[in-house]
């Protein structure tokens, strides 16, 4: 009697414990569905995030391009604006060239008038005596008339030609001012694009900033996340492993593209332990369960993106990432062999490929050893 009132005892204890423990456990849970509720809301406003980096990288782009084609647009001004002095100083000289001319021929003509003037009648009769009839006098008449007419006609094309090069050295320099107003407006549409572009710089420094804070909380939450879910497995109750060998994940490729073990990372460009083994398999195929198991994760994870973790007792956890889509949800109960998800690129990944991890009491194991 007292033996049974003992095991009676004994077996309401370990009722209770498993009562208490089951609690806890559902308490776990609750709080791990909060964690993944609040990764999934940080991961939507971090897609958010990289999105505005995009956009701010095109109008980047947008700008500096249009700073480029203005910096081509100034040079060229300067480059006419130099080619128009050098016309203006050309036209210069060609205009001092004619006012020498002029200066000449007035000098010419004005010695010969002040002659005329000063001889006056004598002048006159000097040509009278001179000549050896009537008909030599007003040829030489004449002469003396034509080389006066001709005097003044030089004097009117020297004067015109003088003219035509000032209006042509005004006319280049209204070019070269027009020129000089056209480098100044380039100039202050260069200054507001770049100035516009250190703004939207500047912006998306901040936003990758928030980016990054993002995802440093959400690796943060993954990691809680990790934890609660070996803490609930073990609450629950560690089963024995259900024995036999794992099957190979990807139904389509037997392509290791990275080994287990340290190695450069191909995002962060860093030295890091690889904690699985990458198979590189065409986005969309079949990702399948290495045993026998029950799902105690199927969510997104802002490093693995679509992730499938699976329990298969005896602290034996198997995890498959970078998922395009998956096809079970936590507390499913899959087979070997089972198709649960397609192979993607999501999360931090450079390529379609499955990352496959073997976890033993939460410690990363050389995948290579269970396949």
């Amino acid at each position: 009697m007292k033996r049974l009132i003992t095991y009676v005892a004994l077996f309401a204890f370990i009722a209770s414990i498993i009562s208490f423990g089951t609690a806890f456990a559902g308490n776990e849970q609750e709080r791990l569905d909060e964690i993944n509720r609040q990764i999934k809301q940080s991961q939507s406003q971090l897609n958010a995030g990289r999105q505005k980096v995009k956009e701010l990288n095109s109008q980047i782009k947008n700008l500096e391009s249009q700073i480029n084609a203005t910096e081509k647009e100034i040079s060229n001004l300067e480059n006419d604006i130099i080619a128009t002095e050098k016309k203006i100083e050309a036209e210069k000289e060609k205009l001092a060239q004619k006012e020498r001319e002029l200066a000449a021929q007035n000098e010419g003509l004005s010695k010969r008038l002040r002659a005329m003037y000063k001889n006056g009648d004598i002048g006159m009769l000097q040509v009278l005596l001179g000549s050896e009839s009537i008909t030599d006098f007003m040829t030489n008449m004449d002469m003396v008339q034509r080389i006066f007419d001709y005097d003044v006609e030089v004097l009117k094309k020297l004067e015109e030609q003088h003219r035509l090069i000032e209006e042509k050295k005004k006319e280049l320099e209204r070019l070269q001012a027009q020129l000089k107003t056209q480098k100044q407006k380039k100039e202050d549409k260069q200054s507001d694009l770049q100035a516009s572009r250190g703004k939207v710089a500047d912006l998306k420094s901040q936003v990758e900033k928030d980016n990054k804070a993002l995802e440093e909380m959400i690796d943060s939450l993954n990691a809680e996340a990790d934890r609660l879910v070996e803490e609930i497995r073990k609450l629950q109750g560690d089963q024995a492993y259900i024995g036999g060998e794992f099957a190979w994940p990807s139904a389509s490729s037997r392509r290791v593209t990275s080994e287990f073990g340290n190695r450069i990372h191909p995002i962060l460009k860093v030295k890091k332990l690889h904690t699985g083994i990458d198979i590189g398999a065409p986005a969309g195929t079949e990702v399948l369960a290495a045993n026998h198991g029950t799902v105690i994760k199927a969510d997104w994870n802002n490093s693995y993106g679509n992730v499938v973790m699976i329990d298969h007792g005896g602290g034996i956890v198997t995890l498959y990432a970078h998922n395009s889509k998956l096809l079970v949800k936590t507390g499913d109960y899959v087979k070997k062999g089972q198709t649960i998800a397609l192979v993607g690129s999501t999360g931090n990944s450079t390529g379609p490929h499955i990352h496959f991890e073997v976890r033993v009491n939460g410690q990363y194991q050389d995948p290579r050893k269970w396949l």
